[in-house]
């Protein structure tokens, strides 16, 4: 197909592509309107080892801060996996001092990692609970840490929390009006497949190189369109 071909079809379908993208936008500015469904908070955890004062004499001692930076991102990562745990979870709960399942916290607490930072994002119908959820989760690391690791029941696992959780609207891209405007592109681009492939299953025949391109003859001779 030529471009002409395609802003052809845009011109015969542009109803529907319109029609779908201003349902999405009404559908998302409405759903905006009527406020967040749950909203998230997130904590952030600065995960470290200390170094080992018992190999500075050995030959080796030099590496010692190199694996003590390694050590903290292997602790980082292990934490992650703690914290999507039914045990941890069920501490979580047991730090709140309410009437909640370990697993209604398990599947609304979730861990990203970034070398030695732990984030920690939980949601919640309430925006003051989510920031509750997330400062429990911190400290059961800090008061349970030794339960799960070992690096952590002693003196060389530390933890530091570098933010504390602040509640805001769950949305997709943590923007509401960017929420709105990247439904609104889906709604388009759901149009715009639609509209094409409306065209593609009418056969109709509207011009001579339809009349090509469908028979395989060449066109002699055509009845112009009536002024009227």
């Amino acid at each position: 197909m030529e471009v002409r071909d395609y802003v052809g079809i845009l011109q015969r379908r542009w109803k529907i592509i319109v029609a779908l993208a201003f349902i999405a936008l009404a559908v998302s500015t409405v759903a905006a309107l009527r406020g967040p469904r749950a909203y998230e908070a997130t904590i952030r955890i600065a995960v470290s080892t200390s170094d080992d004062s018992r190999t500075d004499a050995l030959p080796y001692a030099h590496f010692g801060k190199y694996y003590s930076w390694l050590a903290s991102e292997y602790l980082a990562d292990d934490l992650s996996e703690v914290i999507r745990s039914d045990e941890f979870a069920a501490d979580v709960a047991t730090q709140l001092n309410e009437q909640v399942s370990s697993a209604s916290i398990r599947d609304v607490v979730r861990a990203r990692k970034t070398h030695r930072i732990l984030e920690v994002t939980a949601q919640a119908p309430e925006p003051e609970l989510a920031a509750r959820i997330a400062t429990a989760v911190a400290e059961v690391i800090r008061a349970k840490g030794g339960k799960y690791l070992a690096q952590l029941a002693d003196q060389s696992g530390q933890l530091a929390v570098i933010d504390r959780p602040v509640p805001h609207p769950a949305t997709t891209t943590g923007n509401l009006l960017l929420d709105i405007g990247l439904r609104t592109a889906l709604g388009l681009i759901l149009g715009l497949f639609l509209a094409f492939l409306v065209d593609y299953l009418d056969s109709s025949v509207r011009s001579p190189r339809d009349v090509e391109r469908f028979l395989g003859l060449p066109v002699l001779g055509e009845i112009p369109t009536s002024s009227r």
